[in-house]
């Protein structure tokens, strides 16, 4: 996945549990609809980011 310079490999290790914790950190896991995970992408990166 890409977005302007910003990339995840989901095969990576922590990338997916990434998009999970954001997820959760925000509430979103609680509802039972679908849940488009581009809008957790920007969060994601900078924290893949930031951990080095």
């Amino acid at each position: 996945m890409a977005v302007g310079h910003a990339s995840l490999n989901l095969h990576e290790p922590g990338v997916v549990r990434g998009f999970v914790d954001e997820a959760a950190r925000r509430g979103l896991l609680d509802r039972s609809a679908d849940l488009d995970g581009w809008e957790l992408f920007h969060a994601v990166t900078a924290a893949r980011a930031a951990d080095g």
